[in-house]
């Protein structure tokens, strides 16, 4: 049996928490994420209460404007993970070299 393969088996032996100290960062949660989609919440309890006490199959503005909420809430969402907003649309200007851009 090699080294290599004897610490595999020593490290695969060992109970879960033991074998993270072994040769492996623990997982840590990212809290700030967690507290990020949590301050979402409201928003879309909001909307939710909103859908079930409109009628927007019946009134069109009614359905754009809980659309436009829905959309709002997906970008929040979205956020944490992607970073914050992306342009959408390709810059009005470029310099030359690539260091000035414009939206």
């Amino acid at each position: 049996m090699t080294d290599h393969s004897r610490s595999l088996v020593r490290r695969h032996s060992l109970p879960v928490a033991a074998r993270r100290s072994v040769g492996s960062a623990p997982a840590q949660p990212r809290s700030d994420l967690a507290d990020q989609l949590e301050a979402i919440t409201p928003r879309f309890d909001a909307l939710t209460q909103r859908a079930r006490l409109s009628a927007p199959d019946r009134d069109v503005a009614t359905y754009h404007d809980l659309e436009e909420m829905a959309q709002a809430v997906c970008r929040d969402i979205m956020a944490p993970f992607r970073g914050g907003e992306q342009p959408t649309a390709a810059p009005l200007y470029r310099s030359p070299n690539g260091k000035v851009v414009v939206w």
